[in-house]
């Protein structure tokens, strides 16, 4: 496929000067390479949130005398070999990386690669996709050392190749990058070495590389070298297909229009790959601005030393895929000083140096938002809310200015969430921040451009990267929903009860709604790990059974997400002696209630969900089996209802606009009608009356 990717530089690596990297010729192709069928391009199910492509992520971070050697390869062959490059005969392999790729969103299992007929386990899996399939790659993530360490050590200096294997469906595996760092007390420098493996978001992400000392580009020994991983691009010779490439900018100057290709495989999908490695040279392409006319073009090798002085200790490094088409899961970095990339220590989005210095959005200098003076804590994770509320309407008698117990409830929540943080503490602190009234309007519609009108000049563009945009407003697009979010997962999201009949909501009913909503701009969605509705085996407010009225624990009620690895529930064998299983014991789910549908009528257990639930209300509560459809406020039909899906720990923190992403908002992964249809207030009635019965 075509990419064109807005990356930010620093996307991690390590490169050693004069390291050369080798990219394949192209082959050519019947078939037209990097385009999707009408079939591919489909809507998916929303991958996992814990799968989800947020951009790239360090794996490997070092400074010493490292040296790395990066090869790919790509072909239809049920095998074929990769490159390493050892340095010296002294040089020790420290660390080794496999990464694959594939298309058409085909799912690389365990043992669908091998490496030298050793069968590879993945570490790590990220889905990634296109605007037009979430879906679409699948890139896996595996430390290899243990099998490339006994080949590399013993050998010589100089080129060694690894056969690499795809047994299974090759077409559908783009090929193989292999990152190995070798320690070598030979080298007369030290230098960092980063690696980042992830999914490049579609819309580009900006990566800040922090520096010790600064680097002289002037310096012979000056090294500030990175290099890309892409897969599914296609350069040259591509049929009708529109030009395929990548953009990336240093400190605001572009380097290249022209990154991606097929320069370490071939010119068929199934082995379109390349990365800056083995053979590439860190020449920039001659014109930055020209788009690609061939693979070779860029070598997706690039060296940032035009870009920067010596006196930056920040460099700011852009990438972007204005193509919609391609796939950037590997980046390194190379620098002759100590250094870091996007370090975030707590992982809550917001990089370290933001929250111990405030955050400058345009690198001049200057502080444009003092989060470190609103309470920020760089190893406690910090979630920031700015909201604006309606004034009262002609026939109302209340504002939509939620009340601070409401505020204080959703606190309280993420207060006791059960997230681990680096300074030993758990929980997340939520922090709100009331940007004042706004004019009443009876219907936001159509709803985000009026949500703009309304919020973009009470939350500056700078932020914007730092505050999710909350708007507490009477309804919206002509419904009676009770809220929305802007995507999954995103930035911006609306609490509307203003045709529910407690109009603006009850403590309960508001405080439910804003934590619902939050979830989604957190990457939460109704049914766990999918957008099925109404399962009694997912105990959070994202369940429309939870949302208005919280779960039910110790008789009182209770905002939460999903803590719980429950099993999942088989509507056409179900045990009520069991009730809700929990992995690894039912205790801490004892205290209870959970609520399903039987005959179409909601019911409630008011405690003791782990046993004897009468899922078919028929008196009896110790049948089994039993078949019954649990959730039929969603469908008509007796499914598995899948679980499986702690909510807490697959929090995506950097949704939308938030964190060190591009200027642009972030890809949402929602390809499902039900991902963000929400509650009504005539669901919200016709449930409260089956409860009551």
């Amino acid at each position: 496929m075509f990419y064109s990717i807005r990356m930010s530089a620093l996307a991690a690596s390590l490169a050693v000067a004069g390291l050369s990297f080798a990219g394949m010729q192209p082959g050519s192709a019947a078939e037209v390479s990097g385009s999707i069928s009408a079939a591919e391009g489909a809507a998916s199910t929303i991958p996992d949130a814990v799968q989800a492509a947020s951009g790239l992520k360090v794996i490997y971070r070092k400074y010493g005398k490292y040296y790395l050697s990066v090869d790919a390869k790509g072909s239809n062959n049920a095998s074929h070999k990769v490159k390493v490059e050892k340095p010296s005969n002294s040089a020790k392999v420290e660390k080794a990386y496999l990464m694959a790729a594939s298309l058409s969103g085909r799912t690389i299992n365990n043992g669908d690669v091998e490496l030298k007929n050793k069968k590879i386990n993945w570490s790590t899996s990220v889905r990634n996709g296109l605007s037009s399939n979430a879906n679409f790659f699948h890139n896996v993530l595996a430390d290899v050392t243990k099998f490339v360490k006994p080949i590399v050590d013993p050998a010589s200096k100089g080129t060694i190749k690894i056969k690499l294997e795809e047994p299974i469906g090759t077409s559908t595996i783009d090929g193989e990058i292999l990152a190995v760092v070798f320690k070598d007390k030979k080298m007369k420098k030290e230098q960092t070495v980063v690696l980042l493996f992830g999914g490049q978001q579609l819309s580009g992400d900006r990566f800040e590389v922090s520096l010790k000392k600064g680097i002289d580009p002037k310096k012979k020994n000056a090294i500030a070298d990175m290099g890309l991983g892409i897969s599914f691009g296609c350069q040259g010779n591509c049929g009708n297909t529109p030009v395929q490439y990548s953009t990336v900018e240093v400190n605001g100057s572009r380097i290249s229009t022209s990154a991606g290709g097929q320069d370490d495989g071939i010119l068929e999908n199934g082995a379109l790959i390349t990365v800056g490695g083995i053979g590439d040279k860190n020449k920039n392409p001659k014109d930055a601005n020209a788009t690609p006319t061939d693979t070779r073009d860029d070598d997706e090798m690039y060296s940032l030393l035009p870009f920067i002085k010596k006196s930056d200790k920040l460099i700011y490094i852009d990438t972007q895929n204005p193509s919609d088409d391609d796939n950037i899961f590997f980046a390194w970095l190379a620098l002759s000083d100590k250094g870091d990339v996007n370090k975030d220590t707590d992982g809550d989005g917001l990089l370290d140096r933001w929250e111990k210095k405030g955050y400058d959005h345009d690198g001049d200098g200057k502080v444009d938002v003092k989060l470190h003076k609103m309470g920020a804590n760089w190893k406690y994770k910090d979630i920031f809310i700015a909201y604006a509320w309606m004034e009262k309407g002609p026939s109302e008698t209340k504002s939509h200015k939620p009340s601070a117990k409401v505020l204080n409830d959703v606190k309280k929540a993420f207060k006791n969430a059960p997230v681990k943080n680096p300074n030993g503490q758990t929980g997340i602190k939520v922090h709100f921040d009331n940007r004042g009234g706004v004019p009443f309007d009876s219907d936001l519609n159509p709803v985000w451009t009026e949500f703009d009108a309304i919020m973009d000049p009470l939350v500056s563009e700078a932020e914007r990267v730092i505050f999710h945009r909350m708007l507490n407003a009477f309804a919206y697009g002509g419904g009676s929903s009770s809220g929305l979010s802007r995507g999954i997962p995103a930035s911006d999201f609306i609490e509307s009860l203003g045709k529910f009949p407690s109009n603006p909501g009850t403590r309960i009913e508001r405080a439910g709604t804003i934590m619902h909503e939050l979830g989604h701009n957190l990457g939460l969605r109704h049914g766990g790990p999918d957008d099925v509705n109404y399962k009694p085996n997912h105990l959070s407010v994202m369940s429309y059974f939870n949302q208005l009225v919280g779960l039910r624990k110790n008789g009182k009620a209770l905002l939460d997400y999903e803590r719980f690895d429950l099993k999942n529930l088989d509507e056409t064998a179900l045990n009520e002696k069991k009730g809700l299983d929990r992995k690894n014991g039912d205790g801490p789910i004892k205290k209870y209630a959970v609520r399903y549908y039987s005959g179409g009528i909601a019911q409630q257990k008011n405690s003791g969900a782990n046993k004897n639930v009468d899922w078919n209300n028929n008196g009896n509560s110790k049948n089994n089996p039993v078949a019954e459809n649990l959730n039929a406020g969603f469908d008509t039909v007796q499914n598995t209802l899948a679980a499986r899906y702690p909510e807490w720990a697959n929090i995506v923190y950097d949704g939308g606009t938030i964190g060190p992403g591009a200027p642009s908002e972030k890809l949402s992964r929602v390809n499902s009608a039900d991902a963000l249809k929400e509650l009504t207030v005539e669901e919200y009635l016709k449930m409260q009356s089956d409860f009551a019965q």
